[in-house]
Order: C-alpha cells, then sequence, then structure tokens
C-alpha cells in the first residue's frame, strides 16, 4: 500500500489551509501559528518543549520568532540557538509592545515560553484585550501547549483554560521525563483532532546532558551526527529527536487540516 509522506502532505494542504475572508480569494496571506507553551507549575519541561518546538519549526517551516516570559530565569533566551527575545509584561508598555508583536502579519511563526508566574497575568491580559478575536482577525491562530503533570493543579489549570477559551486549541503534552511512566491522559481531556495529546519520548540523561549544551540545538542533531559527541550517542541523540519531530509535525498535520475544513465549511 502507498502511504503518504507527511512532509510532502503538509506542504499540499498548507495552501487549501489559508483563511478565505471576504473579499479575499485564493491564494491570500496564510494564517500564522502562535504558540504559548504554559504551565502553572515549575519544572513542568516547558522550557524544554519551548526549544524543542522552536527548533523543528526551524527545519519545517523555515524558521520562528520566540518570547521569553520568565522572569528572573529566562532560561530560553539564554539558548543563543533559539534567538529568543525576553518579554515583560510588568508594565503598559511591555504589554502592548508584546501583543503588538504577536499579532503583526508577518506569517512567521510564534512561540511564547509563559513562566509558570506570568501564567495567571498573561491570560487575563489575553481576556482584558479579546486577543482571541482580534488574533483571528489578523489570520493568527494561537494554540496553547501544555505540559501535562500528576500535581492536581495541572489538569485542574488544563480544564480552566478550556473553558475559559473554548475556541482555542489546548493540546496536552506527554513529557516522559516529567511523567515518569505516570498516566495521566484522562485527566487532560480532549474533543478535537487537533487537540490529541502529544507524547514526547524519553530522553535519556546521557542525551539531555548533550542536548542541553547552549551551542547545540536539536534541529543540529535532525540533520546530522555531531563530531564532538561519541558516535554510540550522537546516533541515540539523532534518532530521537527525529521521533520528536515525527511526533511534532504530525501534530502541525492534525492542525492544517482542522483549518481546512474550517475553511471549507466557511465557504
Amino acid at each position: 500500500m502507498e502511504t503518504i509522506d507527511s512532509r510532502n502532505f503538509l506542504a499540499g494542504v498548507r495552501d487549501a489551509a489559508r483563511p478565505r475572508p471576504a473579499g479575499r480569494p485564493r491564494g491570500g496571506k496564510a494564517w500564522t501559528p502562535l504558540f504559548i507553551v504554559a504551565s502553572p507549575r515549575p519544572r513542568s519541561g516547558k522550557t524544554f518543549l519551548a526549544r524543542l518546538l522552536i527548533d523543528f519549526l526551524h527545519v519545517d517551516d523555515g524558521g520562528a520568532r520566540a518570547f521569553d516570559l520568565n522572569p528572573g530565569e529566562s532560561a530560553l533566551a539564554e539558548q543563543p540557538m533559539t534567538l529568543a527575545v525576553r518579554a515583560d509584561i510588568a508594565s503598559i508598555e511591555g504589554q502592548m509592545a508584546l501583543f503588538d508583536r504577536l499579532i503583526v502579519e508577518d506569517g512567521v511563526a510564534k512561540v511564547i515560553d509563559l513562566g509558570n508566574t506570568m501564567f495567571e497575568r498573561f491570560f487575563d491580559l489575553m481576556d482584558e484585550i479579546d486577543f482571541v478575536q482580534e488574533a483571528s482577525r489578523r489570520a493568527v491562530e494561537p494554540v496553547i501547549l501544555y505540559p501535562a503533570e500528576t500535581h492536581p493543579a495541572s489538569p485542574h489549570a488544563y480544564c480552566r483554560l478550556r473553558r475559559r477559551f473554548p475556541d482555542l486549541i489546548v493540546v496536552p503534552v506527554l513529557n516522559e521525563a516529567i511523567l515518569k511512566g505516570q498516566r495521566v491522559r484522562d485527566a487532560f481531556p480532549f474533543v478535537r483532532a487537533a487537540a490529541v495529546p502529544l507524547q514526547i519520548p524519553l530522553l535519556a540523561p546521557a542525551l539531555k546532558r548533550y542536548a542541553d549544551q547552549p551551542h547545540y540545538s536539536f534541529a543540529d542533531f535532525h540533520n546530522k551526527l555531531p563530531e564532538e559527541i561519541p558516535e554510540g550517542l550522537a546516533v541515540e541523540l539523532r534518532s530521537w529527536t527525529r521521533r520528536a519531530f515525527l511526533e511534532l509535525r504530525e501534530f502541525e498535520l492534525r492542525l492544517l487540516l482542522e483549518k481546512v475544513r474550517a475553511s471549507l465549511g466557511a465557504s
């Protein structure tokens, strides 16, 4: 049986997923994803996930703009390969600067690494300024990637987000390095195909030691075997990266297919 190559298929459906509001013909500006990686809990694997996503977007989509909202840490911005910029929502000026950059119509994917101390404030602001509606008007699609945990606060905040922003896609992320074999899927329900939980395979500590070095990106591991790493570990690291990128690619495909269906329904 002939199989579909996911990368080629993604390229084929992107054009079909272009929004076509009244008066805009097919072939207009494509919608732009805005990925908000968020958890109310510390040490949830959030920054690791944001970095993985940024590197995936550089390989698959040609790049992304990243924003680090981790007051006092700036862990993502300290990784030079991510090209992340620090952002601050403590002041009105900082809020305006950030949200203006998030809805700019440049066709470039955006990634936010949202610190747990900013979790409530950021989503309060989104609500106050009706950001979801404004983003939709600008052909920007906000998606929340939510690292799942066993702590009761994690599924509670997840369900609150889904109730508060019913039009947003909120995707649980099951990172085996955080969950350590514990089953939590039933605590993070979903109804939309685009919100099927992401499965991030366990990255062994021996491999993570190399992956955490600031001069490396997962894009490097995906494309080649780094010469500075022992060959056996380099092969394992490339294999892990390709598995993780495939999971993200399939997620992107589900998201694009949902946009296609919405576009066809609107037509």
